[in-house]
């Protein structure tokens, strides 16, 4: 019994792996083992996969099985069995990078609005219009001298 190992990807590649691409001795070939017999790890290849461009995914997987053996038995046109197999992957918008997801959770962007900028903005004029009220008020009525007395200058 093989044990699938814990990659942190689900079954969004299902479809292209489960995918049987021929027989071999009366038993359906699936990518799946085509690729486990390439000593290629199935997971991780779909995701390679779904990351390349269209064209060079169908060269790389036609590739692979172009190297198993009794190919032409089993798949006799294999670039003819790759684009149908890359139909099956996920498109590569559905399926992000794990280094892409890191660098998102890790930066998050976040675009200020107007309420943002213009509080502190408006914070900053109340305190200076409350501290100008206060101190015109705080100040002292002006002086006036008192009112002048006559003095007589005789006795």
């Amino acid at each position: 019994m093989s044990v699938i190992p814990n990659t942190g990807l689900g079954c969004e590649f299902d479809k292209f792996l489960h995918a049987a691409i021929g027989d071999d001795n009366g038993m359906p070939l699936t990518v799946l083992s085509a690729l486990a017999r390439l000593d290629v790890d199935p997971w991780e290849e779909a995701a390679e996969l779904t990351r390349l461009p269209a064209k060079c995914a169908v060269a790389q997987l036609a590739s692979l099985l172009g190297k198993l053996r009794h190919a032409s038995s089993l798949c006799p046109d294999p670039a003819v069995v790759a684009a149908a197999l890359i139909g099956l992957l996920p498109h590569t918008r559905d399926y992000a990078s794990p280094v892409l997801e890191t660098l998102a959770r890790a930066a998050p962007t976040k675009h200020p609005t107007t309420v943002s900028i213009l509080l502190p903005v408006l914070t900053y004029l109340l305190f200076m219009l409350l501290g100008n009220w206060l101190l015109g008020n705080m100040q002292l009525p002006p002086q006036t001298d008192p009112p002048a007395t006559a003095v007589s200058l005789h006795p």
